[in-house]
């Protein structure tokens, strides 16, 4: 086994890599060590053609001496074979072209035009708008209503969904059972996001405004003047720092406003005395909020199996011969046909009398299938596609659905000021807790401190990374003490 390179597709299968489904136990002799197991993997990586995405697999590795202990010699290792092999492909390949632009224009007559076109996406914005539109308030509306960095729910719309992803991306790619999962969208999306950040970042400069003046007016000024919430105090980083040292500084200002906001939600007032003295380490799921039920989240078997049947492209219910048409989902066919429990085969029909048995459809007296509650139908869809969504953010009836699923133990509440998706997210940009490969930016810049002499580039776009954080944290708390002032209304029993 030492001796065979290939031996180390074993331990990756064993300890590394996610499966899509069962696989037989993976048996490795009793004799052998940690050193053993190591060795193994550099003479993977040194043999004639290593498979790329095993590689990856192994410069994600974060040791556990119950099952792989991996040198940082050994993972520098992996990912300098892992450039080596991008360099000869992009060589002897040309690739797929994709394209991202985003430009500001005087000479743009609506706000805001994005233009979509096969792998290409371009975004055009009004200079002229946002120079005479410069109150605060508004320059942080745009990033909600020009940049999409949230919904109509307040829910990030960076993070990964798996909504978004193919079923190549879904179930046939390598990945580690440990890594944060990323599909092209996403990449794509997030891209997107740091040129909207740069280019935003540069006109308000031109315009005399720093954002970092934005954020301080926020906790500072509109928090006390709207909410009467007093006492937050942010200092961000000055206007002269290179960019090095903003991305040394922005991450103890983003968390600085975020414990205040933890003792806010906690004693209702921000006492600075107090908050100088405490010091527990910040922990984004643990960060509470000022609502009730602010989210909800499906659970059980139940959730799993309506929602698979209806919005799954995996169900094998969006099509049917009636119609020679196929449709991603169920859902989808039952929204733009007339189908009946007869246009199935015999063995599809189970699937279809469990979702009436249940209440999910029904048959009208025409025979076709139809949805009889709309709003849960929707409220069911959203949580499939965002994996969240916001309790406040329904009319009283759709949040008595909720209640009612919440009854039944189809959805539990959670009330944090980041959603669960938001969470992960987080924790895949600025560390390692969560997911083998977070960017772990925080980490890179409150503990190694990198050298001055790394690509400036670099650091610029981190620090945009930064500034996009603290720009969510900014919608989110905005968005707590709005809703808070809605979760004062009835309420529903």
């Amino acid at each position: 086994m030492l001796s065979d390179s290939s031996s180390a597709k074993l331990l990756l299968n064993k300890y590394e890599m996610k499966h899509f489904r069962q696989i037989a136990e993976i048996h490795l002799p009793k004799e052998l060590s940690i050193e053993d197991k190591e060795k193994i993997i550099s003479n993977y990586i040194d043999c004639d053609q290593p498979n790329p995405n095993y590689l990856q697999l192994i410069a994600n590795i974060q040791s556990n001496k119950d099952k792989l202990v991996i040198s940082p010699k050994l993972i520098l290792k992996s990912k300098k074979k892992i450039e080596e092999q991008e360099q000869q492909f992009f060589k002897d390949n040309s690739g797929m072209r994709i394209e991202t632009s985003v430009i500001f224009a005087n000479n743009q007559e609506n706000v805001v035009s994005i233009n979509n076109e096969g792998l290409s996406t371009s975004a055009t914005y009004s200079s002229n708008w946002i120079r005479d539109n410069l109150e605060y308030a508004t320059l942080l509306n745009n990033f909600i209503y020009l940049f999409e960095y949230v919904d109509l729910q307040m829910r990030c719309t960076l993070v990964n969904k798996e909504s978004e992803m193919g079923v190549f991306e879904r179930h046939i790619l390598t990945s580690s059972k440990n890594a944060y999962v990323k599909g092209f969208f996403f990449e794509h999306k997030n891209h997107f996001s740091i040129l909207q950040m740069e280019g935003y970042y540069d006109q308000l400069f031109r315009n005399g405004i720093r954002l970092e003046e934005i954020i301080e007016w926020f906790f500072v000024e509109y928090l006390s003047t709207e909410f009467g919430a007093n006492n937050f105090r942010v200092t961000m980083p000055s206007v002269n720092s290179t960019f090095l040292e903003k991305c040394t500084n922005v991450m103890p200002a983003l968390e600085s406003v975020l414990k205040q906001f933890i003792l806010y939600v906690e004693e209702g007032h921000i006492d600075l005395e107090l908050f100088e003295i405490r010091s527990e380490h910040l922990i984004y799921k643990n960060i509470p909020s000022l609502i009730e039920n602010k989210y909800a989240y499906g659970i059980g078997n139940e959730f799993h199996n309506v929602t698979f049947l209806l919005f799954s492209d995996q169900s094998g219910l969006g099509y049917i011969d009636e119609t020679k048409k196929t449709y991603d989902s169920f859902f989808k066919l039952l929204c733009n046909e007339k189908v009946k429990i007869s246009d199935y085969p015999e063995f599809d029909t189970p699937k279809i009398e469990w979702l009436i048995k249940n209440n999910y459809l029904t048959v009208d007296e025409a025979g076709s299938i139809v949805f009889p509650n709309g709003v849960l139908i929707l409220i069911l869809y959203e949580l499939y596609t965002n994996d969240v969504v916001a309790y406040w953010k329904y009319s009283f009836d759709g949040r008595k659905i909720l209640n009612e699923l919440k009854d039944k133990n189809i959805i539990e509440f959670e009330s944090t000021l980041f959603s669960r998706p938001e969470q992960e997210y987080i924790n895949y940009l600025l560390n390692k807790s969560q997911f083998n490969n977070g960017l772990d930016l925080r980490n890179k810049y409150s503990h190694l401190q990198p050298f001055s002499t790394d690509d400036e580039n670099k650091h610029t776009q981190n620090y945009y990374i930064f500034l996009r954080l603290f720009i969510l944290t900014i919608i989110k708390i905005n968005d707590e003490f709005c809703s808070r002032l809605l979760e004062d209304g009835p309420n529903i029993t």
